[in-house]
């Protein structure tokens, strides 16, 4: 049992949407709560000076060894002026401090219930790192399209793909970068599935048409991919980057999709 927000978290009061890129001043206290709840139900293992020093350090912000109203009043004052950014920053800060006294999975859980409940885009992964919050089905897909590239073979394509996940997981998000680096993915499986090292995407795709390998109209939509990114994102564009959040969301997940099309097509 979590005792943060945990009638809420058992009642299924979690909304359906979350894509606020903010950290209102409820959810940085709440944040304070967590932080210091997890250690006073732990004493011994982590004290709270600890936390309060590195909360401030952390922020930038000069730390007292005596702090008037104790570490939990002095914490929730510091965080209230720093940028939205800087509170996620600080989230990831604490995480080794509270996974080297085997506490991570009482700060991540309670972290993300606190996200969670203030519609937050992203939440804490055992890794310690951030990452943007996708409805579940397009989270499979990310999960899938990570499982096909561990595939030798699809080596330089992964790191494309974790380049662009660590773009559209970026606080704020680097939109251009996710669109083009999913993109690059794709096409390196592209390449990489029918043995045309050299060629651009466009290339192969004609040459999944010539072979009648895929649908035609699933062939139209690769052509319409490959189109999207020569007007949008292409490599040496000067145009300013114009897609809007949901454009993104899309194009991201459509080259996902093309990623397991392609690795799946025997």
């Amino acid at each position: 049992m979590h005792w943060i927000r945990d009638f809420s978290h058992r009642e299924g009061h979690i909304p359906s949407v979350r894509n606020v890129e903010d950290a209102p001043q409820p959810m940085r206290q709440e944040l304070v709560d967590v932080f210091f709840s997890v250690a006073e139900q732990n004493p011994g293992i982590i004290q709270e000076e600890r936390i309060h020093r590195v909360i401030c350090q952390s922020l930038g912000v000069g730390a007292s060894a005596n702090p008037y109203g104790g570490y939990r009043y002095a914490a929730g004052r510091d965080i209230r002026g720093v940028g939205w950014q800087r509170v996620y920053d600080l989230i990831v800060r604490l995480w080794p401090e509270f996974e080297r006294a085997g506490l991570s999975d009482q700060f991540r859980d309670g972290v993300n219930r606190v996200l969670a409940a203030h519609d937050s885009a992203w939440d804490l992964g055992a890794d310690g790192r951030l990452y943007r919050v996708l409805p579940a089905p397009a989270q499979a897909q990310v999960v899938a399209a990570v499982a096909e590239l561990a595939n030798p073979r699809y080596a330089p394509a992964a790191a494309l793909f974790n380049t662009a996940r660590d773009a559209y997981d970026d606080r704020p998000r680097r939109d251009r970068d996710a669109c083009a680096n999913a993109f690059d993915a794709m096409e390196s499986v592209a390449k990489e599935k029918y043995g045309l090292p050299n060629a651009t995407f466009g290339q192969v795709v004609a040459h999944i048409r010539q072979g009648q390998a895929l649908n035609e109209q699933i062939v139209g939509v690769l052509e319409a991919l490959n189109t999207l990114r020569n007007r949008n994102f292409g490599h040496g564009m000067a145009a300013p980057f114009a897609l809007s959040t949901a454009e993104v969301d899309f194009t991201y997940l459509a080259c996902i999709g093309g990623i397991l099309l392609l690795t799946r097509t025997p």
